[in-house]
């Protein structure tokens, strides 16, 4: 019996020996900066409202989608970057409702790997609004960012918006 277990013992580990060759990926290709990925205008395509109180309290309703009940195919913002590829201003437009700045300058909270658009009036020295990103700002692919409106320190209601570059 013991002769069998060290032969097992010596076979499992000739196994694992064997079975731990290299294996050689393809590249992903060059990285992108998120900068380039967010720079132009953009056109919103759809925009949710999320009743945050409903939600976390486990409401049925909570969603209602906004896009045709406002002018919403009218609603633009768009994102300026140096020639060097770092953020400068930004311009929103249209004739739907706009919970951010109409002008100012924007910038990532992190230029690398961001979760936030920070939106700043020409007046102010710190961010008056800030977008949430959904997902990370890439060429060929909708943006998508998410509005909080804030009551007392609480969330009450955000806008998820979907917006497709222009040409």
């Amino acid at each position: 019996m013991k002769i069998l277990r060290i032969f097992g013992v010596i076979a499992a580990f000739s196994l694992l020996l064997t079975g731990c060759e290299q294996v050689e990926y393809g590249k992903l290709g060059e990285p992108f900066t998120k900068t380039d990925g967010i720079n132009g205008s953009w056109l919103v395509t759809k925009v949710i409202q999320v009743d945050e109180v409903a939600l976390a309290q486990g409401g049925a309703q909570t969603e209602m989608d906004l896009t045709d009940v406002f002018s919403f195919s009218t609603y633009t913002i768009t994102f300026n970057v140096d020639a060097n590829g770092n953020p400068t201003t930004f311009e929103v437009g249209g004739d739907a409702p706009n919970f951010v700045d109409s002008t100012g300058v924007w910038t990532f909270d992190e230029i690398e790997f961001p979760t936030y658009v920070e939106l700043t009036h020409p007046d102010s020295s710190s961010a008056t609004s800030i977008f949430t990103l959904i997902a990370p700002p890439r060429e060929k692919t909708p943006l998508r960012m998410k509005f909080q409106r804030i009551c007392k320190g609480k969330v009450i209601i955000s806008y998820e918006y979907e917006f497709e570059k222009q040409q």
